[in-house]
């Protein structure tokens, strides 16, 4: 697989030939110090996509039942039966052009059956498990618009699975079957996309067919209303650690991660272990706790500055390694960090810009134009859309609930047939259906543009994603 080169890789992945030569010189005990800190910060960043599935679980699942906003009790359907709107943070850039239903699913508890109904309508059902890796992806592109009977087991599960169901194995417990359906509207999605949803079923493989089967209630927990990747970053160090070395049991590494794990068992980092950061002197106590500070200000800094050989027109527009990272664990923790859920290329495109063609932050302050020539329009074999997103990655308020624009939506193109898309705060003067709303006077934002099932133009860098442009 292609990797795909950060900043961060250059910064903070772990080199695999550390060497233990007895020393006891000063020198000596500082390479052995700053060789301890570097492996605690690839430890971080490890787990941070395994963290981040944890408390999204633990978040998501905290209801009595499927309560229409995409949650639902552990291993049950949960169905996003309206488009989220500002004051959503279950995740980070949620899209507004598709309605989610998705699995929080526990395998340590349960293989599951699922099965997912015939449908004319473009879907997209990655499953990912808990490193953030899609391990299997369903829908249009790839299983087509037929029904789908599906057994979805653990990595220890050892019982047979009858012929007529397809076998998708996790290696980890913990998974994310993040399905997307696309709505054109509300009105769309109340006729034609909840009959879908309507009829999706998970329910143990043991009760497939048990007609007198009922979906058990989920307990509520008050104290486990947080936001998710504010849970994971507020953790310290030593908390951090040890929540990760516990959900490595049931979420165990891979093949491919052994030499990391062998670097890390030097220092107490494995399934099931305990950190003692007494075992650390006094000042190397003190940078270990900066650990996590240290990491979120990298992540901040190279979403600000994203690598250049990756930016087209002021958009990070990375068309490979995404979905799947084998060790590149840097990645997929800033993947994590930046667009929780990910797919792979094949499967969409997520460009993100946070400056304008000029290199400017965008700012509620100004206003902005977006042009697309006509023979240069989104090459999309699904859809295409734009969503704004304030720096946080949540949704912006606005007087007409409107987050994003696409070619779902009801777009007024020029005469020549480009298109302008209009970012401000204030409505235009015309051509009001191509406005997406920017926050207040004084206030950044970002952009983040989707492109589903995209063209080989996209994948292979020859169509390029057009600057956004600040206008008077």
């Amino acid at each position: 697989m292609k990797k795909t080169i950060y900043v961060i890789a250059a910064l903070l992945l772990i080199p695999l030939n550390f060497s233990y030569s007895q020393k006891s010189n000063k020198a000596a005990n500082s390479e052995e110090s700053e060789t301890s800190i570097k492996l605690l910060k690839a430890a971080y960043l490890y787990g941070y996509p395994m963290l981040t599935m944890d408390y999204t679980h633990k978040s998501a699942t905290n209801v009595a039942k499927d309560n229409g906003r995409g949650q639902a009790p552990i291993n049950q359907w949960g169905n996003m039966t309206k488009f989220p709107k500002a004051g959503f943070t279950g995740v980070v850039r949620p899209n507004a052009d598709t309605y989610y239903s998705l699995i929080y699913a526990d395998l340590s508890k349960t293989p599951l059956y699922i099965s997912i109904p015939a449908t004319e309508r473009y879907y997209l059902i990655p499953i990912l498990n808990a490193f953030g890796n899609v391990i299997k992806s369903l829908g249009s592109r790839t299983t087509g618009q037929d029904d789908l009977q599906i057994a979805f087991v653990g990595p220890d599960y050892k019982g047979e699975i009858p012929d007529d169901l397809i076998l998708i194995r996790s290696n980890t417990s913990l998974n994310w079957v993040l399905g997307r359906i696309a709505v054109k509207n509300n009105e769309d999605g109340k006729k034609e996309v909840i009959n879908f949803q309507n009829k999706l079923i998970s329910r143990p493989l043991s009760e497939r067919n048990n007609t007198n089967y009922k979906t058990p209630k989920g307990k509520v927990d008050s104290s486990l209303h947080f936001i998710p990747m504010d849970a994971v970053d507020n953790l310290d160090i030593t908390t951090y650690l040890n929540k990760m070395m516990a959900l490595m049991v049931n979420n165990p590494p891979t093949k491919a991660d052994q030499a990391l794990m062998t670097k890390l068992k030097s220092i107490g980092i494995m399934p099931g272990g305990k950190f003692d950061i007494n075992q650390f002197s006094k000042e190397q106590q003190t940078k270990i706790k900066e650990i996590p500070q240290v990491i979120q200000q990298q992540f901040a800094q190279m979403i600000a500055k994203p690598k250049t050989n990756l930016m087209q027109n002021g958009w990070m527009v990375n068309t490979s390694g995404l979905g799947e990272y084998g060790t590149n664990y840097a990645l997929r923790a800033y993947v994590t960090k930046i667009g929780y859920g990910a797919n792979t290329p094949e499967d969409a495109i997520y460009p993100n810009s946070a400056a304008d063609i000029n290199g400017n932050n965008y700012n509620g302050t100004n206003k902005y134009l977006m042009h697309f020539d006509a023979d240069k329009l989104p090459p999309a074999k699904g859809f295409w859309s734009i969503t704004l997103y304030n720096k946080k990655g949540f949704l912006v308020d606005n007087a007409i609930d409107r987050y994003n624009l696409g070619d779902q939506k009801d777009l007024i193109y020029n005469k020549d047939g480009s298109l302008d898309i209009y970012i401000q705060t204030e409505i235009p003067k015309e051509k009001g259906k191509n406005w997406l709303p920017a926050p207040q006077p004084g206030q950044e934002f970002e952009l983040t543009f989707r492109i589903y099932w995209p063209k080989a133009s996209v994948i292979n860098r020859t169509w390029q994603m057009p600057g956004v442009k600040k206008i008077e």
